[in-house]
């Protein structure tokens, strides 16, 4: 998936159900301004003035990202790399473009983590600086490419002894080998459960699976059960216990 010309996108023409995320876009916006400023001895305003601050491009590297999320075989999902391209006369000359881009990829990892979309890989932006960009204006790509994330939890059997991490916001967890956490005991369904992270909270639904998932001795259904670390999940004959990381 492609995507291309990042910027105020008009949220009347959504109308998909899922978070509100214009909150979020704006907590997340100035929490980066403020590890910004820590890194520049809190004079972002006079580096940045006439600029393009990095806040604008986090807030339309989000836009974007919420305007082509789009559905998937575990919920929505949105591009893991991301690359926004600037006119060089936007930056100042003293930025540092490594601690831009973390920053930048920080708030793409918490904005997707905070509306439960999937990544399918790590997530990444590129800073690219282009003369043929209008000053002022951004353009932004993003596209999927599969690989390993960091695990943001874990369910943990001490009989017999496992560990399966919990990787990415939207996890589907079965038998099936193309699955996020493949649990290879014969009593599970191909696609058993599916366990997704909102912000700091967690929850775990049943995919109508032959012989049920349970929490704490108790079978839960299709909707979203609550997942606190140290609750039991059992599949089989085999429990689980969570644990965030």
């Amino acid at each position: 998936m492609n995507t291309s010309l990042c910027g105020h996108l008009n949220a009347a023409v959504r109308h998909r159900t899922r978070l509100n995320p214009y909150n979020h876009i704006m907590r997340i916006a100035r929490e980066v301004e403020r590890r910004l400023e820590r890194l520049v001895d809190g004079a972002t305003a006079a580096v940045f003035r006439g600029k393009m601050h990095p806040v604008d491009m986090a807030d339309r590297l989000m836009r974007q990202a919420d305007f082509v999320a789009a559905p998937g075989d575990a919920g929505l999902e949105i591009p893991n790399r991301w690359s926004i391209r600037v006119n060089p006369s936007d930056l100042p000359p003293t930025i540092d473009m490594n601690d831009l881009e973390l920053e930048l990829t920080r708030a793409i990892e918490e904005f997707a983590a905070g509306q439960a979309w999937r990544n399918n890989g790590p997530i990444a932006v590129e800073v690219v600086t282009d003369g043929s960009v209008p000053r002022g204006l951004a353009d932004c790509a993003g596209s999927i490419e599969p690989g390993e994330i960091e695990a943001w939890a874990q369910l943990i059997s001490a009989v017999p002894p496992v560990v399966l991490a919990v990787s990415d916001n939207r996890s589907i967890m079965g038998r099936a080998v193309e699955g996020d956490i493949v649990v290879a005991i014969p009593e599970l369904s191909r696609r058993q459960a599916i366990i997704v992270r909102t912000g700091q909270e967690a929850t775990i639904a049943d995919l109508s699976s032959a012989n049920g998932t349970y929490v704490n001795a108790e079978r839960i259904g299709n909707d979203p059960h609550p997942l606190v670390p140290g609750d039991t999940v059992t599949m089989g004959d085999i429990d689980f216990v969570f644990r965030r990381l």
